[in-house]
């Protein structure tokens, strides 16, 4: 239809209070659509956290629902749901199903097995069955236990017939015999109407010395029961729970990866062939390092040179944490990024900082001059990198073999963009009016080029649904540099070649540049020194795309906006590294306290926290975490395997490249184009001539 017609409807529809109906839909077009959902229950934790992370991952449309619906853990219910699913056209069932045989899945409802999936309970005869590894659970949580060398523990889980249940308890069963055969072990399973009421025979006459609980809900029932019917407070209490650590006493968190497993059920909607029939998921397990303390021997003041960012305000808010644990008063020195290269430049002139926070593009221009190497401060500090990827080690913290720093807020560019813009009917059919094309996602910078083109030719100021196509910040040339080069990387073109010195390829950066001069004229032209008011201007509304460093995006996903917000990977699949690292500086005497700031601050709780806070940070124990993921769904792509980002913040082989003045220059020439002061290639020569004559030793 036309978009008259197509906005002349919407209209009507609203009018009326018309609502699609999601089934003649799908019976119309043939196809099988959205998901059906079968749980027990949604509040358990597990079940929460796996429909949670799959309509996460799944990222549902109208047409692409996900219908839930609950059993109670009633057999006859469940077979009430799969008899009026019968009806339905939907693409893929999944089920924690409470039934002993999976036939009537099979039978009822006429799909193909490899699109009914079962979770964590396996009846006998499911096919494609997911789940997490409850054998090792049960075998660590029971190791964990006898630690405590109790006389007798307590079991409190899910009925036996169902195979997580069984695992688990077994697996307990198993270890304690082996271990210690002496100690009692009283397992009660109950169904989740009977959970409340039996807790309470535990603390009848002997009630255990320890407690372990399958989840969190059983753990509640305990802690209640030892309440109301117990003259003594509740024992200890091991629990499975998410990969949320517990912090109250007496309850320790065996953390199961309960989001993750909602991930791969949406990943083998989508490529049903690439996974196995079965698959049980690792756990988190306990965490490797707890929180540490220390005592407050020899309190000192560290002095932290820092830039302003999300990650800064984060760190911020955490340091009473650091004091109250440490003694040791944090002062964050913030200063704008182009002061702090000059304070690293002449640090000789500024010996009290203690801390440097160092952009990855000059860490390694800087490093060897100005930094201690983590080994000299304490030999257990470069064991904190193993929970970085080796990519992110590279970039941020080890030059010439030798690791000098600690990556803080690395980050990577990515395309943020509204989806609500992308999902509307009336501007997809505008779109193709005036392209011929259908609407989606630009994959190069032509593609980006012309939907900011087409967005920004539609604009209307005060009108959410018309806002501009983009933004660029003109006020500094290291950001103009920043946005120019990822044209000029998509097109193929390096900075750092084989034999050759460090310049850009003439002919590849004059098209980058032609490109990049025409895309001025149709984006919003910003003057600010750094990307605040990009952001702002698209959590605001203003902007339909933009181009952004992942770690300046968290802030956004703590408003309104997060709702609408889509992202995915930069035009031309080549994305540029930012944020940086922390290094000791050479001038301070505080080992001690820096080997302490850094064993909290690369804690897992204190890590999470940052990052739950707004702040950024690639630390491995964390890049799955259901409730990072949920904030900031793009926040585990800088631990990809396949993860094609780069910043050539060294020479080749190794040799002295001051990638931070190059990008300066870079800057400043297309700056000279912009204002028409050179053509494109009279800037592109000024370039590479001073990048020649002003970027090493």
């Amino acid at each position: 239809m036309s978009v008259e017609k197509i906005v002349a409807v919407q209209r009507a529809a609203k009018k009326v209070g018309y609502q699609l109906n999601v089934q003649a839909q799908s019976l119309r077009s043939s196809k099988n659509l959205g998901i059906a959902f079968i749980l027990p229950d949604i509040n358990a934790e597990q079940y929460y956290q796996l429909y949670r992370s799959l309509y996460q991952v799944y990222q549902p449309s109208l047409s692409e629902p996900i219908d839930l619906y609950l059993t109670n853990n009633l057999p006859e219910r469940e077979l009430n749901i799969l008899q009026m699913l019968r009806a339905k056209s939907y693409q893929t069932i999944i089920t924690v199903s409470s039934l002993s045989n999976s036939k009537p899945y099979y039978e009822m409802l006429k799909l193909s097995e490899e699109n009914i999936l079962f979770a964590y309970r396996q009846p006998v005869g499911a096919k494609y069955y997911y789940t997490l590894d409850y054998e090792t659970a049960g075998e660590d949580i029971a190791i964990k236990a006898l630690e405590q060398k109790p006389n007798h523990i307590g079991v409190f889980c899910d009925p036996l017939e169902y195979t997580n249940s069984a695992r688990f308890a077994q697996s307990i069963r198993e270890t304690c015999t082996k271990l210690s055969p002496q100690t009692q072990l009283s397992i009660f399973p109950a169904h989740v109407s009977e959970f409340n009421s039996l807790a309470f025979d535990f603390f009848r006459k002997y009630p255990p010395d320890l407690f372990i609980a399958q989840d969190t809900e059983k753990t509640r029932a305990l802690t209640q029961a030892a309440w109301f019917g117990s003259t003594q407070s509740c024992p200890p209490v091991l629990q499975l729970s998410d990969n949320l650590p517990a912090l109250f006493d007496g309850i320790t968190n065996y953390q199961m990866d309960y989001g993750r497993l909602g991930t791969v059920l949406a990943s083998h909607i989508r490529e049903p062939k690439k996974l196995d029939k079965s698959c049980i998921l690792k756990n988190f397990g306990f965490p490797s390092r707890q929180l540490p303390t220390y005592s407050h021997e020899n309190p000192a003041t560290l002095n932290i040179l820092i830039l302003p960012s999300p990650s800064t305000d984060a760190l911020k808010k955490l340091l009473p944490n650091f004091y109250r644990q440490t003694g040791i008063k944090v002062n964050l020195a913030v200063h704008p990024y182009d002061e702090v290269f000059d304070i690293l430049s002449h640090l000789n002139l500024h010996p009290y900082y203690d801390l440097l926070r160092i952009d990855m593009a000059c860490f390694p221009w800087f490093a060897e001059k100005i930094l201690l190497p983590l080994d000299s401060i304490s030999p257990e500090l470069p064991l904190l990198l193993d929970n970085f990827s080796g990519k992110i080690q590279q970039h941020f913290s080890i030059v010439n073999d030798i690791a000098w720093a600690i990556p803080f807020d690395a980050s990577m560019q990515l395309l943020f963009y509204r989806r609500d813009l992308f999902e509307d009917t009336a501007i997809k059919r505008m779109f193709y009016e005036k392209t011929g094309k259908e609407l989606t996602l630009p994959e190069s910078f032509k593609q980006f080029d012309e939907v900011a083109s087409f967005f920004s030719n539609l604009h209307q100021s005060e009108d959410r649904q018309r806002p501009m196509g983009t933004a660029v910040t003109l006020g500094s040339s290291g950001l103009i540099a920043t946005e120019y080069l990822l044209r000029y990387y998509s097109l193929g073109g390096r900075i750092v070649t084989e034999n050759h010195p460090e310049q850009l390829d003439a002919s590849i950066a004059a098209k980058a540049l032609e490109q990049y001069l025409q895309h001025i004229d149709i984006a919003m032209n910003l003057t600010g020194e750094w990307w605040n008011d990009a952001v702002k201007h698209f959590e605001q509304g203003n902007l339909a795309m933009l181009i952004m460093y992942s770690n300046l995006f968290n802030e956004i996903a703590l408003t309104a906006a997060s709702s609408t917000v889509g992202y995915t990977t930069v035009p031309g699949k080549i994305s540029q590294l930012g944020g940086g690292s922390l290094g000791m500086s050479r001038y301070s005497k505080k080992k001690k306290q820096v080997e302490q700031f850094f064993h909290w601050l690369y804690s897992d709780d204190v890590a999470r926290q940052l990052v739950l806070l707004g702040g950024n940070c690639a630390w491995s124990g964390i890049c799955h975490d259901q409730n990072v993921l949920k904030l900031y769904p793009w926040f585990n792509l800088l631990n990809e395997k396949e993860l094609t980002a780069i910043r050539e913040s060294q020479g080749y082989k190794g040799r002295p490249f001051n990638l931070r003045q190059a990008e300066i220059i870079i800057g400043q020439g297309v700056t000279n184009a912009v204002n028409g002061i050179m053509d494109v290639t009279q800037a592109i020569e000024y370039i590479n001539m001073r990048i020649r004559n002003e970027t090493g030793y």
